[in-house]
């Protein structure tokens, strides 16, 4: 019977030893089970955060590349790109959703700092198209190439300076009539012109222009044989300018925008001819001009191109001649605050005629080299300028033109939009 007890107290024994080494290898396993998921998921939250660093950098790159192009992407439009890329990482980890998304937060940190240290990192700069959309078109505005939209208009004070210098032989006769010699007469002209000039938006795309000018010539004529000098200085109203311009064709495909003008001269000024030997300006007579104005853009560039004929009515006997014009021209975006252009203009002027009789030599063709620059100064207030270089004989000798338009809203346009 003690033989009998002490057995079977002997295989308790083996089966208690035996549960205990079950239980200890099972529970190791475990443990090593657990430390080799923790491993993973700390791998995987690595890759991640290279993953980002990744996707930030190619981000970046991309900027530097859409600015370098002249254009840039929606911020929303690269995360959309890169968040695809995110799910299959996020579903491989799904069973840990409370770490994954403690592991996500600090990489999101970093992409977000490191973009924006590139945004605002030395040697970059944010462009802003809609500035430099202002200032192309306000640009264009100025040059009569685009139309001030409906409700707004611009009070633009200017003042313009005209430098013409000539010199032509003359001959030089005695008392009793002979020629006594050649001399050369230099003719030298000031022609300053100062004045605001006014436009309006229109329903049906349609613009009201004024211009009242002032205007001070100063004038000499030197003859060199005899050193003789005649000065003549002259304070006047200019001539009131009144116009209408109108869209005409809208720009599609291979087609520009086309905008007519016609603008009446009015006779309020002093009265002068248009001398071709002093640039062919006259004063003082009744014009209407009629034009057409052709626009294409492909940013940030816009060309531009106008034919106008200006006719001149008959006064006193005096008619000056009629005036064909052509001007072609550039203006480029050069930033977001600033647009340059560049053109070229060449005029045809027909022989003056006194009571029906056409003076001989009168006609002349006038073409000058323009150039000029534009910035924005304020969200309302622009600054422009314009300069030009004669290329023909009877072209002035130079010209520069500062204007400094400012863009208002008109009161009617609110009583409309509240009818």
């Amino acid at each position: 019977m003690r033989k009998k007890s002490k057995w079977i107290r002997n295989w308790i024994k083996r089966f208690l030893l035996m549960g205990a080494c079950l239980l200890f290898v099972n529970s190791s396993s475990i443990w090593a089970q657990q430390v080799t998921e923790e491993t993973r998921v700390n791998q995987l939250m690595i890759k991640l955060q290279e993953r980002d660093k990744v996707i930030a950098d190619l981000q970046r790159r991309v900027e530097q590349l859409e600015q370098r192009v002249g254009g840039t992407q929606q911020d929303s439009e690269s995360a959309a790109a890169a968040q695809p890329a995110a799910e299959p990482a996020t579903k491989t980890v799904a069973d840990q959703p409370v770490r994954q998304a403690q592991g996500d937060e600090p990489a999101k940190k970093t992409s977000s700092a490191a973009a924006a240290q590139n945004k605002k990192g030395p040697g970059t700069f944010e462009v802003d198209e809609e500035a430099a959309e202002r200032a192309l078109e306000r640009t264009l505005v100025q040059t009569g190439a685009l139309l001030l939209p409906f409700g707004q208009a611009e009070v633009q004070p200017y003042v313009n300076y005209i430098r013409f210098e000539t010199e032509q032989p003359v001959l030089l006769s005695n008392a009793e009539g002979n020629i006594a010699g050649v001399a050369d007469i230099r003719n030298r002209r000031n022609d300053i012109e100062a004045g605001v000039f006014f436009r309006l938006g229109l329903p049906f795309d349609a613009q009201a222009e004024l211009s009242v000018p002032a205007r001070v010539i100063n004038q000499s004529s030197v003859v060199g044989l005899i050193n003789q000098e005649t000065v003549n200085s002259t304070h006047m109203l200019g001539d009131v300018r009144v116009g209408l311009a109108k869209t005409l064709l809208r720009e599609s495909a291979w087609l520009p925008d086309i905008i007519g003008r016609i603008t009446w001269d009015t006779a309020t000024g002093k009265l002068t001819l248009n001398n071709p030997q002093l640039g062919g300006l006259a004063t003082g007579f009744d014009d209407l001009t009629f034009s057409l104005t052709a626009l294409k853009r492909q940013d940030p560039l816009a060309f531009t191109g106008t034919l106008s004929y200006r006719k001149t009515f008959k006064k006193d006997g005096f008619e000056p001649g009629d005036v064909y014009s052509l001007a072609l021209g550039a203006t480029l975006a050069a930033s977001p605050q600033t647009s340059l252009s560049l053109g070229i203009q060449q005029s045809f002027i027909n022989g003056v005629r006194i009571f029906d009789n056409t003076v001989p030599g009168s006609d002349a063709i006038n073409s000058l080299f323009t150039f000029g620059a534009a910035s924005t100064v304020g969200s309302r207030l622009f600054f422009t300028t314009n300069a030009g270089i004669g290329i023909t004989k009877n072209a002035p000798d130079y010209f520069i033109s500062v204007a400094i338009p400012l863009r208002l809203d008109v009161p009617f346009q609110r009583m409309l939009n509240a009818n």
